[in-house]
């Protein structure tokens, strides 16, 4: 996997601390659920245990 760029980060970052204040403002549990499932994929990018762009797949390693 090919690691990110320093532009890749600031832009994944960005979109993790978007998702984090949704995940803080909404009530609804299954909206919460939607949410934390994108920031746990998107934090695996951000980590590199994950390849970019396999946003769209589900997560069988760890069960998530």
């Amino acid at each position: 996997m090919a690691e990110l760029s320093v532009s890749e980060k600031e832009h994944v970052q960005l979109e993790l601390d978007k998702l984090n204040e949704a995940v803080a403002r909404t009530t609804d549990f299954s909206e919460k659920l939607e949410l934390k499932d994108k920031i746990h994929n998107m934090t695996m990018i951000l980590n590199g245990v994950k390849p970019y762009g396999s946003i769209n797949y589900f997560c069988e390693g760890c069960g998530s």
